[in-house]
């Protein structure tokens, strides 16, 4: 930093007392970031380093409630000088979209927390982007949302069995603009987000949250109503649903009831559909409240 920006070391010590100063009575803060992704060039150099150290010791003395973390990549190994710096620690990891599979997740947290248990670590940033493009047989790198419903399925399959971690970040909410991006269909845009950018649509994987996190209020929802094409005539027909149990009609004929499973998925293998327009519904066996989607797509 001192190198290649005379004032950076100085003007980090500003931002940081700014920001303690002036949120430090905000309730929602529980700790004071240090930096997020800042180790592009290597995580070695020892004004980066020499940097941290400062503002932890900086944020300590102006806040001596609360602990201070950051935001590492997944190129920065568990053994960095830097990522020990803050009291705790993220990484920003996306297998299964930028490189490797979805599946390493929990492999790479049990290597990290095996190697240093005492240590407090989560996952600040996870994701995948997903535009209005669909397929029966989703793949990654495919930017459909069939594919994005699946990663985020099989990332909290890992998190769940994971209680160690301290917290984990959905990356992102919303699509969001990001100048000089060139992926996807639109220059200018990420679209990680479980809602459209114009907040219009909200895509199948923001239903996958609903029924994990929303107990609250009952609710179904069969993933795949904008995929209205279909190319295969033997389909995996998947719901997302805080209810114990539905039932799958297709064209009014019973595909059998199915139970909800720890992660809030609802599975029907092996459906067929007749050429022509199908009319696909889920109904939940509640008598008390008996819940319904469905959709119409075409083979």
């Amino acid at each position: 930093i001192s190198r290649h920006m005379p004032n950076g070391v100085e003007n980090t010590r500003t931002q940081m007392t700014e920001l303690i100063c002036q949120n430090y009575n905000h309730p929602c803060i529980v700790t004071w970031g240090l930096s997020n992704e800042i180790t592009m060039g290597g995580a070695s150099d020892k004004s980066l380093i020499d940097n941290h150290k400062m503002l932890n010791d900086l944020a300590h003395s102006l806040d001596k409630t609360r602990p201070t973390t950051l935001a590492a990549l997944t190129m920065c190994g568990i053994d960095e000088e830097y990522v020990h710096i803050s009291d705790i620690l993220s990484y920003n990891h996306y297998f299964g979209w930028y490189g490797g599979n979805v599946s390493m997740y929990g492999p790479w947290f049990d290597d990290f927390h095996k190697k240093y248990p005492n240590r407090a670590i989560g996952i600040s940033e996870y994701g995948c982007e997903a535009l209005n493009w669909h397929t029966s047989t989703p793949e990654q790198g495919d930017y459909t949302e069939e594919y994005q419903a699946y990663y985020h399925e099989e990332v909290i399959k890992q998190i769940i069995d994971r209680p160690y971690l301290w917290a984990t970040h959905v990356w992102n909410m919303f699509d969001f603009g990001a100048a000089h991006r060139t992926e996807g269909d639109r220059p200018g845009v990420n679209d990680k987000g479980l809602v459209t950018f114009d907040r219009k649509v909200r895509k199948d994987a923001f239903y996958f949250y609903k029924a994990n996190w929303n107990k609250e209020d009952p609710m179904i929802y069969l993933i795949g109503k904008r995929n209205i094409i279909r190319v295969q005539r033997q389909q995996t027909i998947i719901a997302f649903s805080n209810q114990p149990e539905a039932e799958l009609f297709v064209n009014g004929k019973s595909c059998g009831k199915v139970e909800t499973d720890r992660y809030s998925i609802l599975e029907w293998k092996h459906v067929i559909l007749t050429p022509g327009k199908n009319k696909i519904e889920v109904k939940t066996t509640n008598k008390k409240q008996t819940l319904t989607d469905m959709y119409y797509c075409i083979l």
